[in-house]
Parts: C-alpha cells; sequence; structure tokens
C-alpha cells in the first residue's frame, strides 16, 4: 500500500514538474532551446565577443579588455570591420581582431582568448559603456565593456607574488608596452611570397624579492605571433610562431638574465591587403601569472601592407 502511495505522490509530481518546465522551456529563443546540450560542430558556429574586465590607470582614464570565443572545433572564422564586426560609439572602433582561431586550452578558459585587445577611455569618458557585436554562424552577439560591476575591475600592479606583466618594445630605446592595449610598430610593407622579418625586445618584469617564497626573481618570457587583422581567408605562416617560456628555461636556465631579449619572426603572406600582427609575450613561468587569471600579458601589434 505504501508503495502504491509513494508511486501515485512521484507521479503527480513528475507531472506538475513538466507543467512548470514547459511554459519557461517555450520562453527561451527557439535557437538557445537545446544550446546547453548541442555539440559543436566542426564549423559553422559563431563566434562570440567576451569582456574580460576594466582597469582604473593612474591618470583616471579607464581601459576596457577584451576577448573572444570561437565555438567551432576547427574552423577558422573571419568577420571584416564593418557591420557585422564593430566597436560602438564608433570613435573607439577599428582595434578589434578580424580572425578568429580557435583554441582547446586547459583549466577555466577553453575555448577563449582573452585579453586580444583593449580600449583605452579618456578619464573625461572613463563611464562611458563600449560594446562589441559581432555576426557569424547565423548568430549576433554584443557584449558591453563598462566600469559598473567591481567584480570585472582588474589592476596593472603587482600580483599575489610580485609578478607584474612583462614588457615589449620594438627598439631598446623606444616606446614600452607593459599592458594588454599595446604599441603599435611603424608600418611595414612587403610583397606576397617574399618574408619579412618582424623583431621586438621583451624583458620580464616583477617585484618578487620583496616576497621571501621566491626563488626566482625574473624569468623567461613566453612569446607567440599571431595574425590580429587581415584580408578573409588569408592567413601568412610564421616561422618560429610559438615559443613558451618553458622552451626558453630549457635552453637558458628558468632564471632570466633581465636583459632585453631579442624575438624574432620570418612572416610570409599569400594575399596582399592589410594585416596586423599581434605579438603576444606572457610570464606564465611564475606561480602567480596564469592566463586563466588574464594575468601577465602584454600585446605589441605590428601593420603590415603586403602588395601582389
Amino acid at each position: 500500500m505504501r508503495s502504491s502511495r509513494k508511486s501515485t505522490i512521484s507521479l503527480i509530481s513528475a507531472a506538475l514538474l513538466s507543467l512548470q518546465a514547459a511554459p519557461l522551456f517555450a520562453q527561451l529563443p527557439e535557437h538557445l532551446r537545446d544550446f546547453p546540450t548541442a555539440t559543436r560542430g566542426a564549423s559553422g558556429e559563431s563566434v562570440a565577443p567576451f569582456f574580460n574586465g576594466w582597469i582604473r590607470n593612474d591618470d583616471d582614464s579607464v581601459t576596457l579588455i577584451f576577448g573572444f570565443a570561437n565555438q567551432n572545433r576547427e574552423g577558422v572564422t573571419d568577420i571584416p570591420m564593418g557591420p557585422n564586426n564593430r566597436l560602438e560609439p564608433a570613435q573607439y572602433d577599428g582595434g578589434q581582431p578580424t580572425h578568429f582561431p580557435v583554441y582547446q586550452r586547459r583549466g577555466f578558459v577553453g575555448i577563449q582568448e582573452r585579453g586580444a585587445f583593449a580600449v583605452v577611455l579618456p578619464a573625461e569618458e572613463a563611464e562611458t559603456e563600449v560594446t562589441w557585436t559581432l555576426t557569424s554562424g547565423g548568430q549576433t552577439w554584443t557584449v558591453p565593456g563598462r566600469t559598473t560591476s567591481s567584480a570585472y575591475e582588474m589592476s596593472n600592479g603587482e600580483r599575489a607574488q610580485g609578478t607584474l606583466k612583462p614588457a615589449i618594445r620594438f627598439s631598446l630605446d623606444g616606446t614600452e608596452s607593459t599592458s594588454v592595449q599595446g604599441i603599435y610598430a611603424a608600418p611595414m610593407t612587403t610583397i606576397v611570397g617574399e618574408p619579412v622579418t618582424l623583431n621586438a625586445y621583451v624583458q620580464d618584469r616583477g617585484n618578487r624579492e620583496a616576497y621571501p617564497e621566491n626563488e626566482i626573481m625574473l624569468y623567461q618570457v613566453g612569446t607567440e605571433w599571431l595574425l590580429h587583422q587581415g584580408p578573409e581567408g588569408a592567413v601568412p605562416e610564421f616561422s618560429n610562431p610559438v615559443i613558451t617560456g618553458r622552451d626558453r628555461a630549457r635552453e637558458a636556465g628558468e632564471s632570466a638574465s633581465g636583459d632585453w631579449t631579442e624575438v624574432t619572426t620570418q612572416a610570409t603572406f599569400s594575399d596582399p591587403g592589410d594585416y596586423v600582427i599581434r605579438l603576444r609575450v606572457d610570464n606564465f613561468l611564475a606561480a602567480d601569472s596564469k592566463f586563466d587569471n588574464v594575468c601577465c600579458w602584454s600585446n605589441a601589434y605590428v601593420p603590415v601592407t603586403v602588395a601582389p
């Protein structure tokens, strides 16, 4: 008897839950109803923009940091500047990527590329909301970048054990990047099929001597040359595109001297057009520097015009 009564109660409960769940399910947009359990396609999926966080700078300007997630399992996506790839207000448009590789990283970030670019708002416009809109794979996504949430606030200062963002220069006595927004090199030119040498100087930074647990004060940095912007479907070839800090540590030891290290790559372009190449420099060998935490790396950008 008890068993029969329990079964009846269970059936009634299930029926009530289904009545409740059906209207909620129906409220979802049709294209999202199966999203949580759907398998990502090899291609044809959308690219979603992400707002990674904001930094209040010493001069009261604000840096808004953006990244993206290409939801394809294999298909690299290009989205040219314009209605399908835009920043608003329009005066901040133009620094975002047009080339979106597929990533399969370990850890929390997974398919995300964090800190691909940043927008700097002057102090008098520090409360401006900047939106990034991407349309691809039949979907349009818009993400706002703004300073209204302290949960997204980040810092340019020291990490838990003294690590700072590494430094990049295009000449030893030139302007220095120690941030995601980075610096731009003087424009370069080449022709299709003729390799052009891209080079920069990099250096780890930190105040690790202030923390007794640190045994290494300066680490070998990792470097990666990436296509940031370019004609649709055109991907240059880079010699030695990625050298990790671990790779350099195997050759020279984990501890760095503190001198500037020159890094180079030969870039060969198969299609004419205007390109921007991004150099990302990280110090992920340090215990308090991890990609998951949006620290610590810096960017620098090289514009290249390729003639036929």
